[in-house]
């Protein structure tokens, strides 16, 4: 029992530590080594396996993967302010929706989530000869699960595309699967993983897969079904979404500040579903705040970038306290030895720091855009290595995606609606409408993945807003395959448009 209970002990420090190490080079290979004879007896080894596909979930907290999500939306936007950002016109071509197949995000966006796929494609042809304990076979429906996901993220994305399970490529290149294929792909493995997965793994699995993880990803791709498949699941929707309520596992915290706190990291915050373990250290730490905090804000020179679009900030309730994860007007010294202190800008003399809410596109000036500060520093920061976790799941969105399924079925989920809406301070809503759900969840999940999703299942994506001033053609609701695919595989077709 003492040797059982030193090795779960260890499990939770090794996987962050493993994390971290394997985050610095996503292509290595990690099994040449080992063989299912000499390696995976232990959940040491287990975890040991199973990182390397972790490490790829990283890629929803800071990648070009999430660029594409955040930045083609209304919500967010990386203005050029003088020789800053502009980066040859690239963050403009997600905002204004000019991309094309030779943009680089658009590469990224592809080969990020792909090169998960084959670590677990890798990890589970190991553990599929590996004696199958019950521990194995938990490991095993949680690198399906991940697998899923990062399938879940190129459909979203790409539409169809080719479905790949095989640890050794074939001779000859995979060719694209339709969208319903893939769709029908990422459910069947998220059902074939939920009878072996842990409803919780308490202090020992920090950031594993769990079956409230399994299902909200379930219901987040039946959420989006008609997108997807041409064919709504509403039922299926609310069925997911009710599983993660009943399990007991999750609550909201009691305010929403609360919820990013340092003082809930780890198993004390109870809305955390599917979290990206981070520590201050190089290669597993987060650093939102480094992208959108002024250069003078923090005493590691932040970039001064990502910023809230006006009209997206305008659509706030002046009362919500979720504005409290926005900075705009006078500013301050963040972190460093001046924290507290007034901020200025760099101009000589410097001039007061003020960020505006109205502000150009093009040759905007250091002060100009709201920024985002949801994820707090972390006091023991090291330079722009911060600890702060970050959440891909929340227990708001289940709360929300029942609120919307409920609502398309019968025309319910008031209840809870109100339980987000009103954990941001603001009066209960007396009707529902789909333009209530629709900005609930924008104002809720600010820069947390989800905007262009909602905004094309509820048709608003190619509309017209600040700073992007034509309606975009209809296959802007996908992105190009990326042009160096192309080029690669003759059997890949390019998507309508492109």
């Amino acid at each position: 029992m003492l040797n059982n209970n030193l090795i779960r002990f260890s499990v939770p420090f090794l996987f962050i530590m493993l994390l971290a190490s394997s985050c610095t080079d996503l292509e290595e290979t990690t099994f040449d080594l080992v063989t299912p004879d000499n390696f995976y007896n232990t959940e040491v080894e287990l975890t040991a396996a199973v990182v390397p596909v972790y490490s790829s979930l990283a890629q929803a907290e800071w990648s070009d993967f999430i660029h594409l999500g955040a930045v083609s939306s209304d919500e967010i936007v990386i203005p050029t302010r003088g020789g800053d950002w502009d980066d040859g016109g690239i963050w403009r071509a997600l905002q204004e929706h000019t991309w094309d197949a030779t943009l680089g995000f658009v590469g990224a966006g592809w080969s990020g989530p792909y090169g998960g796929i084959a670590r677990a494609n890798s990890t589970l042809d190991n553990l599929g000869r590996a004696e199958q304990t019950d521990l194995v076979k938990t490991y095993i429906a949680e690198v399906r699960v991940l697998r899923a996901l990062y399938y879940w993220w190129l459909m979203d994305l790409y539409g169809g595309v080719p479905i790949v399970t095989a640890a050794e490529a074939d001779e000859e290149p995979p060719a694209r699967n339709t969208r319903t294929e893939v769709f029908n792909f990422i459910v069947e493995q998220i059902n074939l993983a939920l009878p072996d997965l842990e409803v919780s793994h308490g202090t020992g699995g920090h950031g594993r897969i769990t079956t409230g993880a399994a299902n909200t990803l379930l219901a987040t791709v039946y959420l989006n079904a008609a997108v997807y498949t041409g064919t709504a699941m509403w039922s299926q929707t609310l069925a997911a979404a009710e599983a993660v309520i009943n399990s007991g596992e999750y609550n909201l915290l009691p305010t929403v500040m609360d919820v990013f706190s340092f003082d809930n990291e780890g198993v004390a915050n109870t809305e955390y579903i599917l979290v990206v373990p981070k520590l201050p250290l190089d290669g597993v730490q987060a650093f939102r705040h480094m992208a959108t905090l002024h250069y003078n804000q923090h005493s590691a020179s932040p970039w001064n970038g990502f910023s809230v679009l006006t009209d997206f900030y305008n659509s706030y309730d002046a009362t919500d306290d979720r504005l409290d994860q926005i900075l705009v007007g006078q500013q301050y010294v963040l972190f460093g030895a001046t924290a507290g202190d007034s901020a200025f800008d760099r101009a000589d003399p410097p001039a007061p720091l003020i960020f505006e809410v109205e502000f150009p596109l093009f040759d905007a000036s250091e002060m100009d855009g709201p920024r985002i500060l949801k994820w707090p520093i972390d006091p023991e920061t090291s330079q722009w290595f911060s600890g702060s976790d970050y959440a891909i799941f929340r227990y708001s969105h289940v709360l929300l995606m029942k609120a919307e399924a409920e609502f398309n079925l019968s025309g319910g989920g008031l209840a809870s609606l109100n339980m987000v809406h009103e954990r941001a301070g603001l009066d209960a809503f007396t009707t529902i409408s789909a333009d209530n759900i629709y900005w609930e969840r924008g104002h809720e999940f600010l820069w947390e993945g989800f905007r262009r999703t909602d905004q094309i299942r509820h048709g608003t994506f190619l509309d017209g807003y600040t700073l992007k001033e034509t309606v975009s053609d209809d296959y802007r609701v996908l992105f190009p395959i990326p042009q160096s695919q192309m080029d690669a595989n003759p059997n890949l077709v390019q998507n309508t448009g492109y």
